[in-house]
């Protein structure tokens, strides 16, 4: 039998209604007859017509099993039994579900994903910058230890300005390979795979909303300008104030975007999408 055009069709459960056919499977969507959106689709008013005359009741057979609960089970078309094919993971049909997509139907990540990959990349950028900087932390790790012990032995607590002052002297270089670190991390994997180890491990990856395929080295670095603005200005009392609200703001605003984008990604125009995305040619 010749495939079906997609397109609004008589709903084989419910004569008064028409069903929307994507020209593989039965779509949950549905719609009054006389719905003007239905008079717009792409020949399925017309087939419906044609079929009409031709003494055919009712739209093409499905391929793959309309939903539970539909009334299409059971049913026959012309005397033949549905075809019900083996049910196939397609990320692209997440505008049937009513889950999120990008433009083109893949399926964005839930939250919780990036929260898993943002935790495991953070658990595996903080070992790293420890290797590089091993001396700084053992400096300060070994510094700290002895003002404690100090403390504990004489009773007294050490002068809060003073302690500071030192504290972030020590502090600043672990910091700063620390960011580094995770730039360099960040940056390298957009690019080349499309996705950091933790993305990767929870099974999302980062493309631009337009297109798929990894990153370029401008739109990684996009991604990561609110975190760089905080390295940069986090010693201003003030400034450090804002952005650490705009960071917080920003990791959380995928809850409720309708593209389940960061700030960050809308900074670089990105979205976070289910699954492995195929390399294309990437320009800046």
């Amino acid at each position: 039998m010749s495939p079906q055009p997609p397109g609004w069709y008589q709903d084989p459960s419910n004569p008064d209604q028409l069903r929307y056919w994507d020209g593989v499977s039965w779509s949950n969507h549905t719609t009054p007859k006389k719905s003007p959106t239905a008079s717009q689709s792409q020949g399925g008013l017309a087939q419906a017509a044609s079929d009409a005359k031709a003494g055919q009741a009712g739209p093409p057979v499905p391929t793959t099993p309309m939903p539970r609960g539909s009334g299409w089970h059971g049913q026959a078309r012309g005397g033949q039994s549905p075809q019900a094919a083996p049910q196939v993971d397609q990320p692209r049909a997440g505008w049937a579900t009513g889950v999120p997509t990008t433009a083109d139907g893949v399926l964005l990540s839930g939250y919780g994903k990036r929260v898993l990959a943002r935790i495991l990349d953070y658990l595996i950028t903080a070992f790293i910058g420890i290797i590089v900087g091993w001396s700084w932390v053992s400096d300060l790790v070994t510094w700290y230890t002895g003002v404690l012990q100090r403390a504990a032995d004489t009773g007294v607590l050490p002068d809060t300005a003073a302690l500071q002052v030192e504290m972030s002297s020590r502090l600043t270089p672990v910091l700063l390979v620390s960011g580094i670190v995770a730039l360099v991390y960040e940056t390298g994997f957009l690019v080349w795979r499309g996705a950091t180890p933790g993305k990767m491990a929870a099974g999302i990856h980062v493309r631009r909303t337009g297109r798929p395929g990894p990153l370029s080295i401008l739109d990684a670095l996009k991604r990561q300008a609110l975190t760089i603005a905080g390295w940069a200005l986090g010693s201003l009392p003030v400034l450090s104030t804002v952005l650490g609200f705009v960071i917080i703001l920003d990791y959380a605003w995928p809850l409720w975007d309708s593209k389940r984008q960061a700030l960050h990604d809308k900074i670089a125009d990105t979205q976070v999408v289910v699954g492995k995305q195929e390399r294309t040619a990437t320009t800046p």
